[in-house]
Order: structure tokens, then C-alpha cells, then sequence
């Protein structure tokens, strides 16, 4: 071999200054990708922002993929109810509607409610007998109509969602994506029904029934239209909700999420950011709400007047004081910090 020349070992040297220099480049955009992600950090296996206008996707990550929905099937739920019942109708409850897990109203076996009632209790407190109640009025039975509100979401574009019950519980076979909940709920409030009810903060039933939104938005900022909160142990927190800046307004849907309300601050202000109508950061309000037992849960306590008196009439169950500690509903004190206070 021969002897290296001054010319190769310049040449050399400026190989690995390149080579120093391009690892250099790869180390800082490697820490600025990481900062970036710590600063844009959401807990969801999947969420979806869309321009509520025109339906365009303004950000998605793992959009297409196919989870639990939880109670987010309550939305399409109402949607086929509207479409196929009125108002005013009256709906006998059978047993098994009775029989639902919660989070219920604790309807009985062979009330009578209005339609109106059940859709109120369906999408302010997630009733999941009420669910079970309307599936059986609007088809005869859960398993039709699931069926049916199968097909109807799929010819509204939401082809990977497939329904096997009326109320999100758990079940093998059902599932949704991301980019199908912003797609239905884009088309639900179109419905003037559907908008009016899923804005509401509460709702009287039967005079002391007090119904609360679990949607906690709408109690810290007037950016929020209406949105639908879901969770099971398998499908983690799930959500679908319209906010509003000016004439800009968003769809934002998230699947799979550890921390739901912070994971859906940060998407409300990036959705904003990308619509063109950037709002101030959002305060973490929602996790510091206060709570109370003033609605129609579980096992709460119902007072009624007679005659000038008081008297309280509580639910003869076994499980009332277990049940009673677990109970959580929207309180009118929304806002009052409290620490004690558990995650809805």
C-alpha cells in the first residue's frame, strides 16, 4: 500500500467533522422533538380536532384506530330516537332496563317516562337504564336496534363503528374510532334537539330529580357547546364535544385517555391554534369542581313537603351506604375547589 498523502488526511478530516457535525444536528432535533412532545402531551391512545364548518381534520393521531366508546355510543343512541320517536311519547320501562348497571336514574320496572325525560337523563347523566329503555321503545328490543344504529352511522361516514349496545357498556364486538365520533357528532348537532339538549347544565324530572351534566366544560368555559364523557376500565376515559371561539368552532374526540380533562385542554387550544382563532391557555378548572348528591343517582336521598314537613326516603337497598360514597354529580357550586372530590 502506499503512503498517505496530506491531501487524504484533509479529506478525511472533513469526512468526520461532516459526520460530527450531521450527529450534532441529529442530537439537537432529537432534544427538540422531546421538548416538543413534553410540551404537546396527551394521554389518549387516539383523539381527532375538526373544523366543525367544513369537516376538515385539523389534527389526528391514531384516528382510524378501533376502541372501546364507552359512553360516547349515547350520542348515536339519541340520534336514532329523534329520528324514529317524538317527544312527547310515552315509553313503559320493562325490567330488564331496570336492571342496567350504573350509572343510572334508578328507573323500576314498569314507569312511565316520556321520551323527552329519557334523553335528557341519556345525555346529561349518562343514564345507562334509560339507554336500555328508549333502544326498547324506538325497536323492541337492544339487539335490533343496535343493528339499526349500526347502519345508520355507517351511511353517515362512520364505517369502522360498529354498536352491540345501547349504552357503551362493555361488550367484545363493539367499537368506534376516533375520526367516526367527530363524524357523528358533527351530524348530531345539526339536529336542534340533539344541540339543545347535549347544552344543557341540568334538568328537572318528575319534580325532584335533578339531572347534571357530566359534561364539566360546560361549567368552566363558555367555549363549550355540549360534549358526551364515557369511561370503562377497558375503554379508559373517552369524549366528543363542540367548543366555539367567535365564528370558529371545533369538533374534538379522544379515545383511550389516562388524564381526560387536561388531554382535552391541551387539544381545545391546538384545536383553536389551527382554526385561526387562538384562545388564552385554559385553566385546569374542571378536575377542582365541587360535587354533590343533589341530583337523582344511586342512592341519593329524596326529600319531599307534606303538610310542612320534611320527610327523606331513601332507597331500601343493602348497598345504599357503599353506593352512597361513591355517588358524584354536577354541583351548582361548580368551581369551588375540593380536594376530596372524585374524578367523574
Amino acid at each position: 500500500m502506499g503512503r498517505k498523502t496530506r491531501s487524504d488526511s484533509n479529506g478525511i478530516q472533513k469526512i468526520y467533522r461532516l459526520i460530527a457535525v450531521v450527529a450534532g444536528l441529529g442530537v439537537l432535533l432529537t432534544a427538540g422533538a422531546a421538548a416538543a412532545q413534553k410540551e404537546w402531551d396527551v394521554t389518549a391512545r387516539s383523539f381527532v380536532i375538526m373544523d366543525a364548518a367544513t369537516g376538515r381534520i385539523l389534527l389526528e393521531n391514531n384516528s382510524r384506530e378501533m376502541y372501546p366508546p364507552a359512553s360516547t355510543i349515547k350520542v348515536m343512541t339519541a340520534m336514532y330516537v329523534l329520528d324514529h320517536l317524538k317527544m312527547n311519547d310515552k315509553v313503559v320501562c320493562s325490567r330488564y332496563a331496570a336492571c342496567a348497571p350504573a350509572s343510572k336514574i334508578n328507573i323500576k320496572a314498569g314507569e312511565v317516562y316520556t321520551v323527552k325525560e329519557l334523553l335528557y337523563a341519556l345525555l346529561l347523566s349518562s343514564a345507562n337504564d334509560g339507554a336500555r329503555a328508549l333502544a326498547e321503545a324506538a325497536c323492541g328490543s337492544e339487539a335490533e336496534f343496535t343493528r339499526n344504529v349500526t347502519r345508520m352511522v355507517r351511511r353517515w361516514g362512520a364505517y369502522r363503528t360498529k354498536v352491540a349496545t345501547a349504552n357503551g357498556l362493555p361488550k367484545e364486538d363493539q367499537y368506534s374510532t376516533a375520526e367516526d365520533l367527530v363524524i357523528i357528532f358533527r351530524r348530531a348537532m345539526q339536529d336542534p334537539d340533539f344541540a339543545e339538549i347535549i347544552s344543557t347544565k341540568y334538568y328537572h324530572i318528575r319534580g325532584e330529580r335533578e339531572l347534571r351534566n357530566h359534561d364539566r366544560f360546560l361549567w368552566t368555559t363558555p367555549l363549550a357547546q355540549g360534549g358526551k364523557t364515557g369511561y370503562t376500565r377497558a375503554a379508559k376515559h373517552t369524549y366528543v364535544g363542540m367548543f366555539q371561539n367567535g365564528d370558529k368552532a371545533i369538533i374534538v374526540s379522544l379515545m383511550g385517555s389516562k388524564k381526560k380533562w387536561a388531554d382535552l385542554r391541551s387539544l381545545i387550544e391546538k384545536g383553536f391554534e389551527l382554526s385561526g382563532a387562538p384562545i388564552a391557555k385554559l385553566e385546569a378548572k374542571e378536575e377542582r369542581l365541587r360535587f354533590a348528591r343533589k341530583h337523582m343517582g344511586n342512592s341519593v336521598k329524596v326529600t319531599k313537603k307534606k303538610s310542612g314537613k320534611k320527610r327523606s326516603y331513601k332507597k331500601k337497598a343493602k348497598s345504599t351506604r357503599v353506593r352512597k360514597k361513591s355517588s358524584v354529580s354536577m354541583s351548582s357550586l361548580a368551581g369551588v375547589p375540593d380536594k376530596k372530590s372524585k374524578k367523574k
